[in-house]
């Protein structure tokens, strides 16, 4: 059996023309298509006339990659093909205005929101996890809510959303479920995942899987894309340094297909149809705002793609447990320049602290928070996700050493960056 390329049934997909007329138009010609007599056609140009170009495009790259995808029959690529359909077109939507959807900012009382223009800022299907911080986005699905209902894409459901770009992507794997197969397929899926969340990728003490993330396998990042497809594009390194509260660190995109000319695009929130030089461009041109006067040297390798998932629908669901919601306050003093020094950390410059090899909890230890306080970064990749912890006074960037720990084990080993306000 290959273990290359795409196989249907147990058989190669190449490029014969019985193989085509056999099985791949019924991939890429739409089943109201279908009806029409050009399909019944010998001649294959007549057919691709019929194709939908972004389902092409998808048989394509999966027929030139080197590990192979894997289907039983044309049923189950047909329910892939819609459900990347249904994801592109929901985050093509995300930046057009058909969808409501922006980055939240609250330094300038943009807050986090869910499905409700009212003072609630969440429906009545969602809740946050954090309720009594505005720093960071993070909703939770209310217990005993039907998936199809939490999910909907109109006003009182899921929009209006001020989030950020990990979120908008959870929630285009979410419009695609339930819009490329159906209500009652994303129920019956949801009866076995669990609770759906939207902002973090890892959820509890355990770092239970968000359910997005389930429909979303790691690939080759240097195999074609294929339309649907998670890319990370991730901003240089040291962008979270200087800009500790910015939401460019990088940005969860979706690839989106090749333009008449061939040229790859991606889509992300607040990123609309860019080529891969624009997106570097983008990204750039934030560091410069948002870290100056700290600069890139390099663009083309300081700024670039990182990681790579494909969208699938797995054959085994993991149960996600409901988050519990934590206070995350805190009653102790803020540290000193001098109490951090003692500490072990390095001032790299006036208010600006660095440790570089320490666990969770002693950090917390040291700073004078739970370990479980900590909350994902914005725009956070779903890989290694950073995560940060805040209050009046001090924000501290946590990087993890291992991409499997869990965000909040007291053991895992961290680096940390702090920033003190007012510190010499």
């Amino acid at each position: 059996m290959s273990t290359t390329g795409l196989i249907i049934a147990g058989q190669h997909v190449d490029n014969s023309p019985d193989i085509f007329h056999g099985v791949e138009k019924y991939l890429t010609v739409s089943p109201e298509n279908q009806t029409k007599a050009a399909f019944q056609s010998s001649d294959m140009t007549h057919i691709r006339g019929l194709e939908n170009p972004v389902a092409r495009q998808i048989v394509d790259a999966m027929k030139v990659s080197s590990v192979g995808h894997h289907f039983t029959d044309t049923f189950e690529i047909s329910e892939n093909i819609r459900l990347r359909q249904a994801a592109i077109e929901a985050f093509a939507n995300c930046n057009t205005g058909a969808y409501d959807m922006d980055y939240f900012d609250p330094a300038n009382n943009i807050l986090p929101r869910l499905g409700s223009a009212g003072d609630a800022r969440v429906s009545p299907d969602w809740q946050f996890m954090f309720p009594q911080e505005t720093w960071d986005a993070e909703f939770s699905q209310i217990p005993d809510t039907t998936a199809s209902k939490a999910v909907a894409a109109h006003l009182g459901a899921t929009f209006p959303f001020r989030g950020e770009c990990a979120g908008a992507f959870q929630m285009a794997v979410y419009y695609g479920l339930l819009n490329g197969l159906g209500a009652d397929r994303l129920n019956d899926m949801a009866a076995k995942f669990g609770t759906m969340y939207i902002g973090p990728w890892r959820v509890g003490e355990n770092s239970a899987p968000n359910p997005a993330t389930l429909y979303m396998q790691k690939a080759p990042l240097s195999d074609p894309h294929i339309p649907g497809d998670y890319l990370y594009f991730k901003n240089k390194d040291d962008y979270l340094k200087w800009a500790p509260d910015g939401f460019w660190t990088g940005l969860n995109a979706m690839y989106m297909g090749k333009d008449a000319l061939g040229v790859p695009h991606y889509s992300g929130m607040g990123a609309s149809w860019l080529s891969e030089i624009n997106l570097r461009a983008a990204l750039v041109n934030a560091y410069y705002h948002d870290c100056s006067p700290h600069t890139i040297a390099d663009p083309l390798t300081e700024v670039r793609f990182t990681l790579r998932a494909a969208l699938v629908i797995p054959t085994h669901l993991e149960k996600t447990m409901p988050h519990s919601i934590l206070s995350g306050k805190t009653d102790a003093p803020l540290p000193t320049t001098a109490s951090l020094l003692a500490e072990g950390f390095t001032q790299e410059q006036p208010g600006l602290f660095t440790k570089t090899a320490t666990t969770l909890g002693e950090l917390a230890k040291d700073l004078g928070f739970q370990p479980d306080a900590v909350r994902q970064v914005a725009s956070a990749d779903f890989g290694n996700p950073p995560h940060k912890y805040s209050r009046d006074g001090m924000t501290v960037i946590i990087h993890y050493t291992n991409g499997i720990d869990s965000r909040q084990d007291p053991a895992a080993p961290v680096s940390a960056i702090v920033h003190l306000k007012g510190a010499e």
